[in-house]
């Protein structure tokens, strides 16, 4: 058995302040290991849960400064691959080596203090910042001298502006400068998993370990994501299952297959062209082998019994023996999703909204809404989490009456809604195969299980209470489910979190083939760029046409945020990307000019830095706390100014 070693280490002393680097790090037996340049080595993992075993032999070398993706089929083991990186799971053979004094992080599941200000928890997440903190503020009961070697370090670590930098990241994921001083116990679970994402990416570190980080985001805060993650110079490992993010992002890409981990070189689509002419050149090979040795065989059969052939027939009888022909490769079975055509035909106009005002109780989420869904038609609701998209879709939907307004649907009208919030459209304490023939009692149990197994429910969990299921099971029964009735329009909400890409891609096929309206919001770019031809945008209680295209939605919201391409599709109309432009000019002005403030602010600190290098007195120092303070202050007023 392998003997891993999860330690601190040794207390590192900088200039005689009191804090330690903490970083993970396993024993390894030979000292050249890296010597390619690996941040995590795995050689020879063997893994299994229960009797079912997820690697096998499995090595990998990944290197450092990658930006890597880690793909495969839900349940194939990619989350427990992490938790084996991270010392939490008992291999049964191989070793993990993690590069001497690398640091590595990842979100953290539990919030250990909900009643911190939300900006206080991301900076905590340096755990040198807030100790150098402590003893400038006094708090350690340091000497004078102690005090002077932590503002030092604090200036080094670029301490100063730590609030500022950590403010850039929450703004990025969708929060507001009101939310900076709330306690993350006013936050919902979604939003407290934001925090924990942010709080990561701020975190120093040397690699960033993250499982489907955009599974608790919008279209808009995913697209910021990306652009972070891309920009980032700290090794990357992900697991995803959206093309869009693995080929923006990725230089590498490694794969679970047949129990193996199996390193691309490029991204999404480039691993996927590799690994079809790898599976093509193998075929062609094992092919040949196989005409080799049948040849071979021929001759053995004819000439064994001769005496003059006798001692060619028992050559070729070992070189048959010698002879090795690899395993075909595996190919998924896949995921085949169909749904119903509409049946009866019903008017072309099946919904409309009518002034309509939506929410809940005394909260007021939607005001005087107009749409209308008509039959064939595709659309995407975009817009940053909290405006209303899910409200909208319920209200379309039947499932939430309108406070006032009207709402018009044609007569004899089926519609299906998939909700993101799983528990509330499945019984949990039912299995799916009693799910299914509530809802199909034509059906009997073989056709139950056989419609389940379409959606990669196999006999085994379809009789697991769905409490028991993984997220991505439950979406599929969802879908199976939506797939039972003939609807006229099918309203999604967030139907790909948890799904693979295989089953991603059956979805869209499905939705494609579909001949009813679809209603869809998802963060899913390929999904969306692959299914839907009308968009509009959700934002401060309106629902707005957006007559640009993804790609015009995506550079707006990188230039200009979310909020300011709503109120240019509101206010524009369909001209969004011109609106947008004239809409920021001033913005633009008032950016540029606190850009060139900091920089000016940056070289006189840089110019002070190398004086200090030197030299460094009471004077030089208050100084350059100074310049650190307004320098702060002018980033905290480009971030408002952004924000």
């Amino acid at each position: 058995m392998v003997k891993i070693i999860n330690r601190i280490n040794a207390t590192k002393i900088y200039r005689k302040t009191f804090f330690t680097a903490i970083s993970l790090q396993w024993h390894r037996s030979h000292t050249d290991a890296f010597a390619r340049n690996s941040m995590i080595d795995i050689e020879n993992l063997t893994y299994r849960v229960g009797a079912r075993l997820l690697f096998e032999d499995a090595t990998l070398h990944l290197p450092s400064g990658g930006k890597i993706g880690l793909i495969g089929p839900n349940g194939c083991g990619k989350t427990t691959l992490f938790r084996i990186i991270f010392g939490e799971e008992k291999i049964d053979g191989g070793e993990i080596f993690i590069k001497p004094g690398a640091k590595l992080v990842r979100v953290k599941q539990e919030i250990d203090d909900f009643e911190l200000p939300l900006i206080e928890f991301i900076v905590r997440a340096d755990a040198e910042f807030v100790q150098l903190r402590r003893i400038i503020d006094g708090a350690e009961n340091a000497s004078a001298e102690d005090v002077s070697h932590a503002c030092d370090r604090y200036a080094m670590i670029d301490g100063y502006s730590a609030e500022a930098r950590a403010a850039n990241i929450l703004i990025g994921l969708g929060f507001g400068n009101v939310d900076m001083g709330k306690k993350l116990r006013e936050f919902s679970g979604g939003w407290q998993v934001r925090a924990s994402l942010a709080a990561t990416l701020f975190a120093p570190s040397d690699c960033l370990l993250l499982d489907e980080p955009t599974n608790h985001l919008d279209l808009e805060t995913a697209m910021w994501l990306e652009n972070f993650l891309r920009k980032t110079d700290k090794m990357l490992l992900m697991i995803s299952h959206e093309k869009q993010f693995l080929n923006k992002i990725c230089n590498y890409i490694v794969s679970i297959s047949d129990r193996h981990l199996l390193l691309f070189r490029g991204n999404y689509d480039t691993h996927v062209a590799t690994r079809d002419r790898q599976e093509t050149a193998l075929v062609k090979n094992i092919e040949n082998l196989q005409k080799k040795r049948e040849h071979m065989q021929s001759f053995v059969d004819r000439f064994g019994a001769k005496a003059t052939k006798a001692k060619q027939a028992q050559s070729r009888i070992k070189a048959i023996e010698k002879m090795e022909i690899p395993k075909m490769p595996s190919v998924p079975s896949g995921m085949k999703i169909s749904f119903s055509q509409p049946r009866p035909r019903v008017d072309k106009k099946l919904i409309t909204l009518e002034n309509v005002t939506a929410g809940y109780g005394e909260k007021i989420v939607l005001k005087s809404v107009n749409l209308c869904v008509t039959f064939g038609e595709k659309i995407a609701l975009l817009g940053a989490n909290g405006n209303g998209k899910s409200t909208l879709a319920k209200v379309l939907s039947g499932r939430l009456a309108p406070i006032s307004g009207k709402v018009t649907a044609a007569k004899n009208l089926k519609i299906s809604y998939f909700s993101q919030q799983q528990a509330d459209e499945l019984n949990m304490e039912s299995t799916p195969t009693e799910t299914i023939g509530k809802i199909a009692r034509s059906f009997s149990e073989t056709q139950v299980r056989a419609h389940l197994a379409r959606f990669g429910i196999t006999q085994a969990r379809s009789g697991t209470q769905t409490k028991n299921l993984s997220g991505g099971e439950k979406a599929r029964v969802l879908l199976a489910i939506n797939s039972i009735f003939e609807p006229h329009a099918m309203i999604f909400d967030e139907p790909t979190n948890h799904l693979d890409i295989d089953a991603r891609e059956a979805l869209v096929a499905a939705i494609n083939a579909y001949e009813g309206a679809v209603v869809l919001i998802t963060h899913d770019f390929f999904a969306l760029s692959k299914t839907c031809d009308k968009f509009f945008i959700v934002s401060g209680g309106k629902c707005t046409p957006f007559d640009g295209t993804l790609e015009d939605y995506r550079a707006l919201l990188l230039s200009g945020g979310a909020e300011q391409t709503s109120a240019a599709a509101g206010a524009k109309g369909a001209k969004a990307p011109s609106a947008a432009k004239n809409e920021n000019k001033s913005r633009t002005r008032q950016l540029l000019a606190l850009e060139k403030m900091i920089a000016e602010m940056e070289k006189e600190k840089a110019n002070l830095e190398k004086k200090m290098s030197n030299s460094c007195d009471a004077d030089a120092c208050k100084l350059y706390a100074d310049i650190c303070k307004k320098l702060t202050q002018l980033e905290n007023e480009w971030l408002s100014a952004n924000g």
